[in-house]
């Protein structure tokens, strides 16, 4: 793998420094210069990079979903059936948040109400991320594993709503541990909603009268006999 180089490694300082800054302080009350400093930086160096603070926020998330994108596109030939893709999906979203709790802080309660997010590339980003799981939960009605009367865009609001606020109340209350523990319950939660039930077979049903014949029931593909 190449090794990045000085100019790429101060950017990745700056987005690392900004990103904890931002999650400990928020948005408005952080400062160019103490970002600058955290990273070892100028502010001038700073501004070389990013235009503005707001540019600053707003590429962290991109950074960050893209590496989680390539991630869970890079096992997904590896599985088979949507279910599986699901449940992997899930465990990726789960995944990047307990790993990166500063993201997960800086998207739950800063970004998702800035309206200014909702134009930017990095935001395009976040809708791909969320494309994939459409996608997959697509996949498995076309394939017949799910339901035909599934609404994917409902089930993606679903399972992305549940992950959302486990995590926002975690940023809010302080609840510790882990939340791995929850990707399971809630995919099998999901499942058991919209998995295809299977068919059972056609049933006949005899009936023998005394003194009666063979008598075929018509349009319930049940067939009643009636004998002396």
């Amino acid at each position: 793998m190449a090794r990045s180089s000085p100019k790429e490694q101060r950017r990745e300082r700056i987005i690392e420094s900004a990103l904890k800054i931002f999650a400990e302080k928020g948005f408005q009350d952080a400062t160019i210069s103490e970002i600058s400093k955290a990273a070892g930086v100028s502010d001038a160096t700073v501004y070389e990079y990013f235009k503005t603070k707001e540019d600053l926020l707003f590429v962290i998330p991109e950074e960050i979903t893209e590496r989680s994108i390539r991630e869970i596109r890079g096992v997904m030939p590896f599985l088979r059936g949507a279910e599986s893709k699901l449940r992997t999906i899930v465990q990726g979203y789960v995944t990047t948040y307990e790993n990166n709790p500063e993201y997960a802080n800086l998207i739950m309660l800063q970004l998702k109400t800035n309206r200014n997010f909702l134009k930017t590339p990095a935001f395009e980003v976040v809708r791909e991320a969320a494309q994939v799981l459409l996608s997959c939960i697509q996949e498995g009605i076309d394939e017949g594993a799910f339901r035909k009367d599934t609404d994917p865009y409902l089930v993606r609001a679903m399972i992305l709503g549940t992950i959302e606020h486990l995590f926002t109340r975690r940023h809010l209350q302080g609840t510790p541990g882990s939340f791995m523990d929850r990707v399971d319950p809630l995919v099998d939660l999901i499942l058991d909603g919209i998995r295809a039930r299977k068919k059972s077979g056609d049933v006949s049903l005899h009936l023998h009268i005394a003194g009666q014949d063979i008598l075929p029931v018509e349009d319930t593909g049940i067939t009643e006999e009636k004998k002396t």
